[in-house]
């Protein structure tokens, strides 16, 4: 299973709460804008190594 931008949803949800978690005295949340689905750095990151469809 993967999301429509190709991400593996595990690796996305494993990422976002790493990064949340370290940022959690923040104030300042510009940082999540790097943690959404279609942000460059995920495709990188959190890409499904296979090709499926949506069903």
């Amino acid at each position: 299973m993967t999301f429509t931008n190709n991400l593996n949803p595990f690796r996305y949800l494993e990422y976002v709460l790493t990064v949340m978690k370290d940022h959690q005295e923040d104030t300042d949340y510009r940082f999540m804008e790097d943690l959404l689905p279609w942000s460059g750095q995920l495709q990188e990151i959190c890409r499904s190594k296979t090709k499926t469809t949506n069903v």
